[in-house]
Parts: structure tokens; C-alpha cells; sequence
């Protein structure tokens, strides 16, 4: 395959290889990037950090090392979002190699992912969407004033899509994030608020077999996601719960 077009939006030739070789190979550790990808030693983990800064790339740690996962190859979509009117032609060629990279076998499944940065999160939200097949209820649990700030724009065409798949969820916002503004209704979405006082630095989300726990500070933006059907029931066990305790806002 030709990794020109990935060089075109935004990869440099490095990054094009690893996260090839990502794809191709599934969750593997540094050696197996560096051998496959000609990679040298002294430069891969800052390879791999930008990939981690651009989206691209999940870390795992499983015992003393890190294991690294290539995120699905849709996400390569908003590298050209900025650049539609002068690169019309690289988006059709990205569209026609996606169809390619989706059929690429991986040599295991991830149990649990690290996604860094808002980029890694807007992976996971948009999972919620585009991976959600059997269109099944998204579940927010104390999403955060700070949280609601940052993506207020990216949400507006989340909500857009989502209403279009007809996807519905609720939301449980905490107290200070539901009077930061005037919340509109909006379809197939109950939403509910936390009495005031009951908040944390995190939320969780919640979709299908997967859970995304979630910090938005200052200092940290990461999503842990895991999937698992056991632990996804716990949490939407303790969801229904708290939706119980939670204020009717009637919208």
C-alpha cells in the first residue's frame, strides 16, 4: 500500500509505518513495531507518542512493559477536516484505503485501552456512534462542567449523527455542569442532574459491552476504556440506580 497518502495528511513516513504495522499486527509491544517498521530504538517511543497525541494510537500496560493498539483507521478522517478545499482528491484516496485497512485482521482483540488526550476521547465518543451496530443506549454518569466547555462545538454534530442513527441515551450531569447553561431538549436523550455537592474529576460512558471512565482536568485528559459484557452490566447497574436518586429536569 502506498503510505504517501497517509504522509500527505499529516503522518510523518515513521509514524506511516507504525501504524501500519499496528493494523496488521494488533496489541504488540515495542519490539515487534521496531522490527516490522525499521524503526530505530532511540526514536520509536517518540513515534509513538505522536501518534498517541494525534489519536491514532492506544497504550496498554501489561505487567512492567507497554503495549501499544492502532486506533480504527476512520479516525484518520479528521486530519483533513481543515484541509477539504485543497485536498479533495487525498480524501477520496483516504476513503478508498479505509475500505481496505477496516478488512485488515488483527492477531487479538483489546480488553482495555488507554486513550490520551481529547483526540482519545473523541475516539471513544465516536465509537459510541460509529462501532455502535446494534444501536444500543448510551449511558453518561456526572459528565463534567470542564468536560461540557471543551466539546460543546464537537457535540453539537455528534448529537446531529446520533439523532440521525436514531441512537438513544441519558445523561446525568452533575449539578454545576447542568446550570452552566440553558440545556436544550434533545431527541432520543433523557437528561437528569446530580444533587449539588455530589461531583467528582471523572465521568463514566457507557455503550454497548464497553465503559469509558473519564478525566478532564488542567492536568489530565484520558479515557481508561474497557470492554467487557460483566463490568459494562455492573455500570449500568449502578446508572440505573443513581438515575433513580437523580433530579427529573423533564427534558
Amino acid at each position: 500500500m502506498n503510505l504517501e497518502i497517509l504522509e500527505r495528511i499529516g503522518l510523518t513516513k515513521s509514524e506511516s509505518r507504525a501504524y501500519m504495522v499496528l493494523l496488521k499486527s494488533g496489541t504488540v509491544g515495542v519490539g515487534d513495531i521496531i522490527k516490522d517498521a525499521h524503526i530505530s530504538r532511540s526514536k520509536i517511543y517518540d513515534v509513538l507518542n505522536r501518534l498517541i497525541e494525534k489519536g491514532l494510537v492506544s497504550s496498554i500496560k501489561e505487567g512492567k512493559k507497554n503495549r501499544f493498539n492502532a486506533i480504527p483507521p476512520k479516525r484518520l478522517h479528521e486530519f483533513i477536516e481543515n484541509k477539504k478545499k485543497d485536498l479533495e482528491e487525498t480524501e477520496k484516496e483516504l476513503n478508498s484505503i479505509i475500505l481496505i485497512l477496516d478488512k485488515i485482521p488483527k492477531k487479538s482483540e483489546v480488553n482495555a485501552e488507554i486513550l490520551s488526550g481529547p483526540r482519545g476521547i473523541r475516539a471513544f465518543f465516536d465509537m459510541s456512534i460509529y462501532n455502535n451496530q446494534k444501536k444500543e443506549e448510551i449511558l453518561v454518569l456526572g459528565y463534567s462542567k470542564e468536560a461540557s466547555q471543551y466539546f460543546h462545538a464537537y457535540f453539537r454534530e455528534y448529537h446531529k449523527e446520533r439523532t440521525r442513527k436514531k441512537i438513544h441515551g441519558r445523561v446525568i450531569y452533575n449539578y454545576e455542569t447542568w446550570f452552566l447553561k440553558d440545556r436544550e431538549k434533545r431527541k432520543y436523550v433523557e437528561q437528569r442532574y446530580l444533587p449539588k455537592g455530589f461531583a467528582n474529576p471523572t465521568f463514566i460512558y457507557i455503550f454497548g459491552d464497553s465503559v469509558g471512565t473519564i478525566v478532564f482536568t488542567k492536568e489530565q485528559k484520558l479515557c481508561f476504556m474497557i470492554k467487557n459484557k460483566i463490568i459494562a452490566e455492573s455500570y449500568k447497574n449502578y446508572f440505573n440506580m443513581l438515575w433513580k436518586q437523580s433530579i427529573n429536569t423533564g427534558k
